[in-house]
């Protein structure tokens, strides 16, 4: 019998066979796909770099500010499958060899729980061989959701994964269905390596999600119309059809659209419709319940990542395998904690955020105050030709403590951190303000951000 069996090597089940393995456990692993998970294979590793190169594009117009003369000859999104795949093959086969090292078997197959210590793996011949283990780590991810009637049939209609790992060459016209973390990071990289691109949101803004700002959609439609991205807000499609080798979108105001390829990018759902048959409880949605310290109802069973209903972000998932590794192992245990959380995301600017917005803490009753500085006054942005952004900070009114913060600009994605920690720590604008820091550095701008609420206005 196994230590431990571990469903899944997304960042979930990734994180606790690293963990598992430091703790010299006896494990087992399942994994019905390419090892990684989709997170390494589909979604957030090629989203990353296809985005690096987008930026790298975007950066290479402004050579000749560098004193530069450069002529961009071709773009080739062919060329950047081939390099990304290469990339994503060495880290697959670093985490194979690791594992092959570590003599820790790999099953390749669909990983079912028969028992309260039982996996029954029906392999892909058709095949099936039980395994059993003292304790089981659910981490099998999630799946594209449809809406609409829209269903992906993988050539026309296509899916985020689609996307990151089938797709050769970029369509000369894009429809995007879905305005929110994926459909902008997909419609600005395909916009960058030459598609023609129309997103489609139902509601009145980019990035419909309670922790972004309006302030933040505004500044993104803004850039992705400079990018000359068609964004159709408070817009859905009625009906669609396939004609002549390509997609026509009727829109609910009546207009019609003509796209090669329609990206469909309206959520996920939980991986978890046939997991078990032993009768792990489930919520509507399909989510596995679970308590504050991962367990399931079965007191050896624990779940972890984007089949609980917590933030579906890789970091979580990865941060919640090692809170459940513990709670499985180790004498103290450890309840799961979200109260500082920074995510970002990669689109035409980077956007990060932490903690709370200024209506988020409206909404608990909270007054605050609000540092604001942009990137065009800080002079490593300057340097760097980055100068498109902002930093906003929320602070308790009276004890002028940080409640949250938002980065959007270059980079934001690293620096968020600072603030994470600052939030940790419920440090306050002056001590945030008193810390040295180095110059000139993207990092600085948060000393700017102090000032007002700090020492007082200049205005």
């Amino acid at each position: 019998m196994y230590d431990l069996i571990v469903i899944g090597t997304g960042p979930g089940g990734y994180e606790a066979i690293m963990t598992a393995l430091r703790l010299k456990l006896n494990i087992a692993v399942i994994e019905k796909n390419k090892l990684g998970g989709n997170c390494l294979n589909r979604a957030c590793i090629p989203t990353k770099y296809y985005r690096a190169g987008s930026h790298f594009i975007d950066k290479l117009k402004k050579a000749e500010k560098y004193g530069v003369d450069l002529e961009t000859k071709n773009i080739s999104f062919k060329n950047a499958k081939l390099n990304k795949d290469q990339a994503i093959g060495f880290l697959r086969k670093s985490l194979s060899q690791l594992l092959k090292s570590k003599k820790t078997p790999v099953y390749k197959g669909i990983g079912k729980i028969t028992g309260k210590n039982q996996v029954e793996i029906t392999k892909e011949d058709g095949s099936k061989e039980m395994i059993e283990g003292r304790y089981i780590l659910i981490a099998t991810g999630s799946v594209p959701t449809s809406v609409g009637g829209i269903t992906p049939d993988g050539e026309y209609v296509i899916t985020t994964e689609d996307f990151m790992e089938r797709l050769e060459e970029i369509p000369e016209t894009l429809c995007v269905i879905g305005g929110g973390v994926a459909g902008c990071e997909i419609g600005y990289i395909a916009s960058t390596y030459g598609s023609k691109v129309t997103i489609i949101e139902i509601k009145d803004r980019l990035l419909p999600i309670p922790s972004i700002s309006l302030e933040v959609s505004r500044n993104l439609k803004r850039v992705m119309n400079k990018k000359g991205i068609d964004v159709r807000l408070n817009t859905y499609v009625k009906e669609y059809s396939v004609e002549n080798s390509k997609v026509v979108l009727t829109l609910s105001d009546r207009s019609e659209i003509t796209a090669d390829k329609v990206l469909l990018s309206v959520g996920r759902k939980p991986n978890t419709s046939d997991i078990d048959q032993i009768g792990i409880e489930k919520d509507e949605r399909g989510f596995i319940k679970v308590n504050d310290y991962l367990q399931t109802n079965f007191d050896n069973i624990f779940a972890c990542g984007d089949v609980v209903n917590s933030p579906m972000l890789a970091h979580v998932a990865s941060y919640e395998a090692r809170v459940a590794i513990k709670n499985m192992f180790m004498e103290k245990k450890e309840k799961r904690d979200y109260s500082v959380l920074p995510w970002a995301i990669f689109t035409a600017f980077e956007i990060a955020h932490v903690g709370l917005t200024e209506d988020e803490a409206k909404e608990k009753g909270i007054q605050t105050v609000t540092g604001y500085y942009p990137y065009t006054y800080n002079e490593k942005a300057v340097d760097e030709l980055e100068s498109e952004g902002f930093v906003r900070l929320v602070f308790d009114k009276d004890s002028r403590k940080i409640l949250g913060a938002t980065v959007v600009g270059i980079e934001a994605s690293e620096i968020i951190h600072v603030m994470a920690f600052a939030l940790k720590k419920e440090m306050t604008a002056n001590e945030i303000h008193d810390f040295i820091y180095f110059h000139p550095s993207l990092s600085e701008i948060f000393l700017s951000a102090t000032y007002d609420v700090a020492v007082g206005k200049l205005f």
